[in-house]
């Protein structure tokens, strides 16, 4: 009864641990918020990140093109007992479906998300490289044999 006890003790510690290091995470993700812009040859890209509550990132991309002002993609960052995801629903994509990738890696200014079963991206990264400015890629996975490239700079 003794070894079981101990067993059971031990594995409550390591599963609470996890989630207070995905707190911890999730916590550095603040970083993120506010409003990043990048100028294309044709458009204007926003990327404009709001946490809604402990649990809760909200991501909008959207384009200015001329006059004309097009969402391009809904973006929820969660964290629950399973890690912390980064779900992506790009407007004309995926028949509608949101996709999501996991955290499966995080620095002070850098998080990679993963989802190795999507086709195109794998992969989805963000670089802090300044208080105001970000560089963030997508590409198909550790072979990145294609890859896209977004440089932002923080408007607020």
């Amino acid at each position: 009864m003794m070894k079981f006890f101990c067993w059971a003790m031990l594995c409550a510690a390591f599963a609470f641990h996890p989630r207070q290091h995905d707190k911890e995470t999730f916590n550095r993700l603040a970083a993120l918020q506010g409003t990043w812009m990048m100028k294309t040859p044709r458009s204007i890209i926003f990327e404009s990140w709001q946490q809604a509550n402990d649990t809760l990132m909200q991501v909008t991309s959207y384009r200015l093109k001329g006059i004309d002002m097009q969402l391009q993609e809904r973006i929820a960052v969660t964290i629950n007992n399973g890690g912390i995801y980064y779900t992506s629903l790009v407007e004309g994509q995926n028949n509608g479906q949101a996709i999501s990738f996991r955290l499966t890696r995080a620095t002070e200014n850098e998080f990679v998300f993963e989802n190795p079963q999507h086709d195109f991206p794998k992969r989805i990264v963000y670089k802090i490289a300044a208080a105001d400015s970000l560089h963030a890629f997508i590409d198909d996975g550790a072979s990145s044999k294609k890859r896209s490239d977004f440089y932002y700079k923080r408007i607020k």
